[in-house]
């Protein structure tokens, strides 16, 4: 079945004058529509000379959270229509194997915004209240010195700004983080992972929200879920709408695939009956809707004259989730229920590192510039690449802490067959408690993983559990072969062992 597309979805199509009234109703009670951070300094670099300010392109981040490996219907998925983020993809190039820095939220953000493994900065899990971050052994929040996305790009005359999900500091009893404008953003919105300016959920996960109420540090207003990647979009073309002078940097973190879900009745109405069970419905809705939403800000952005100078990249931040039914008073029994989302035949979901944890598409699309029709099966890229990637399509230098490597010669039709070493720590050897995995012990992984070429090693903190994949003939990581292939566990153990000492001496 396809769904209808963007500029077509019926009479349940929901109104933009909803939108309209709800930024109206933000304002109303204090929460401007631009939030202005004091500029960061300007540091020229012959890079930068090199490419005038107005020759830059726009670069549009989205993150969807929770999303799994195959979950659209370009990566294969027959249960629901992707037609938005699919022409995307059509358009553009399509990364089949791109990883994330981290198999959890906040880790595998820090990774994106950072350009560096997590676990350097102090991430191993998502970023709960202070007690919680104190067992498992990590920081509170990001440190706002570490350079960063935002920073490097507003340093290059790039308007920036951030909406939806944050996540890397900030909710629950945390309430002295960096609002996400401390880092190099001009203007924010977020949600109760986050502070400053932010809108708090008021149906599916009100007791996160009235913390964050509770914590203060910024305005802030309540929305049902369902409404909040609409708004995010608005926000977003608003502050495109206000910056067309100047290049513009958005990160859009959308987090409607994260449960608990929140379709709306046109969504729902056009995957029922394609799910397992009604749950099911509900996911695969939450896609669809999720979708129709980035494709009618595709086409403002068309309609602006902003689309064509503009670099997209859309990916999502760790596996499936875990979950394994819905229910709203919680009641999950273990092993009842196959998990939503879709890892296809990957091993692991979100919390762990096996592939299905880990492993996403990656999208890439820039008009004139991405080769069209693009489908890269060889090109290993990471989390920590996209920093390099949008420095060099600004034609600026990347921070030399960035560790990953510029993924735009294999968007433009050149697969990279060599990158370096890269590392996953899920969890700190030696704290007082390890994050818990997926449900399903088959898809619980050693917290230390490493990949060089086609190798793929993980292991415990204490080098116990030693599991070794080929992936080039075992994607689906079900034969260990640590014991036949001693040499290379041997060096890649060794790796491991050497990345270790940046985080745990």
């Amino acid at each position: 079945m396809m769904l209808a597309s963007s500029r077509n979805h019926g009479t349940r199509r929901p109104r933009r004058q909803r939108f309209t009234r709800l930024l109206m109703g933000a304002a109303a009670i204090g929460l401007p529509l631009a939030m202005t951070a004091s500029p960061a300094p300007a540091v020229p670099t012959r890079a930068q000379q090199q490419r005038p300010v107005e020759a830059r392109p726009n670069i549009l981040f989205i993150l969807i959270d929770d999303m799994g490996f195959a979950d659209l219907s370009v990566m294969g998925d027959r249960k629901v229509a992707t037609p938005n983020i699919d022409k995307l993809a059509h358009d553009g190039a399509l990364m089949t194997k791109f990883y994330d820095a981290a198999p959890i939220c906040s880790a595998s953000r820090a990774g994106f915004f950072t350009g560096r493994f997590p676990a350097e900065m102090g991430f191993f899990s998502f970023i709960n209240n202070h007690a919680y971050n104190a067992k498992v052994g990590q920081v509170d929040w990001l440190d706002p010195k570490v350079p960063n996305l935002a920073r490097m790009l507003h340093n290059a005359g790039y308007a920036t700004a951030h909406f939806g999900k944050w996540h890397l500091g900030g909710g629950r009893d945390v309430g002295d983080a960096p609002w996400p404008m401390a880092y190099g953003f001009d203007e924010q919105l977020t949600t109760f992972e986050g502070l400053g300016p932010r809108v708090l959920v008021s149906d599916e996960e009100r007791g996160l929200a009235d913390q964050s109420a509770k914590l203060g540090q910024g305005p802030f207003f309540y929305e049902k879920k369902t409404f909040l990647t609409q708004l995010y979009a608005q926000k977003a073309l608003d502050f495109v709408s206000r910056h067309k002078d100047k290049p513009w940097f958005v990160q859009l973190w959308l987090n409607d695939v994260h449960d608990p879900w929140a379709p709306d009745e046109w969504a729902f109405d056009a995957v029922k009956g394609h799910g397992r069970n009604a749950d099911d419905d509900r996911y695969l809705a939450t896609i669809a809707k999720m979708d129709r939403t980035l494709g009618d800000m595709i086409d403002r952005l068309k309609d602006m004259g902003e689309y064509d100078n503009t670099l997209i990249v859309l990916t999502s931040d760790n596996g499936p989730s875990a979950l394994q039914r819905y229910y709203k008073d919680g009641a999950t029994p273990p092993g009842s229920v196959q998990p939503f989302g879709g890892a296809e035949t990957l091993r692991g979901r979100k919390g762990s590192n096996y592939e299905g944890g880990i492993r996403q598409p990656l999208i890439i699309s820039w008009p004139g510039h991405v080769k069209a029709g693009t489908r890269d099966d060889v090109t290993v890229g990471n989390g920590v690449d996209l920093m390099p990637t949008f420095a060099a399509a600004a034609g600026i230098a990347a921070p030399s802490s960035a560790e990953g490597i510029n993924l735009l010669p294999a968007a433009e039709g050149h697969p990279i067959n060599h990158r370096p070493t890269l590392f996953w720590a899920f969890g700190r050897p030696g704290a007082e408690m390890m994050p818990r995995g997926p449900f399903d012990p088959h898809d619980q992984a050693p917290p230390l993983a490493v990949r060089d070429g086609d190798w793929k090693l993980l292991a415990n903190g204490d080098y116990s559990d030693v599991q070794l994949y080929d992936l080039a003939t075992d994607p689906i990581e079900t034969t260990n072969l640590a014991a036949q292939q001693k040499s290379i566990t041997t060096r890649l153990l060794a790796k491991l062992t050497a990345w270790r000492k940046r985080f745990h001496p």
